[in-house]
């Protein structure tokens, strides 16, 4: 007979939902209402800010395609990485005593090695991601015309 890890109680389920219900209301509600209008605006005259040696475009680029995808591999790491190095140092998962939403049976051996694995190659690749594009940015963005209207110009 196969052993099932512990669950949470209906309660506790409600709590953590109700928790990540708030953060993704709050998360939406900022990016509706600020973050979205105002990359929006800076993503139309981008290439009228100047930072010293990078331009707006330089800055919109670079965080899309280098930060964004380095902060997801970021916080992969900061939220699953201990858990993914325990489970490997103990070959079972869930983790003895770890609580889970729904019956799980316990995985032993390679069988619970598929999860730790599966999130090293997602930060591998957003890491490659971020490395292979931040190689190609300069040709790209030295395509884009600059300014041509003197008063849009921010300098530091």
């Amino acid at each position: 007979m196969s052993e099932y890890a512990p669950e949470y109680t209906k309660r506790e389920r409600v709590f953590i939902a109700l928790k990540m219900l708030v953060l993704i209301i709050t998360l939406a509600l900022i990016s509706e209402f600020w973050f979205l209008d105002w990359i929006v605006d800076y993503a139309k005259n981008a290439n009228c800010y100047i930072y010293g040696d990078f331009t707006g475009v330089d800055v919109l680029l670079y965080g899309m395609f280098v930060v964004l995808p380095l902060s997801f591999a970021l916080m992969i790491v900061l939220m699953e990485g201990r858990r993914s190095m325990r489970i490997i140092s103990s070959g079972q998962n869930p983790l003895p005593g770890e609580k889970v939403l729904r019956p799980t049976r316990y995985k032993y051996g390679t069988a619970a090695l598929i999860q730790p694995i599966a999130m090293g190659v997602i930060v591998f690749l957003l890491i490659s991601l971020a490395v292979a594009s931040s190689l190609r940015i300069e040709k790209f963005a030295a395509k884009i015309e600059p300014c041509v209207s003197p008063l849009a110009v921010a300098t530091l």
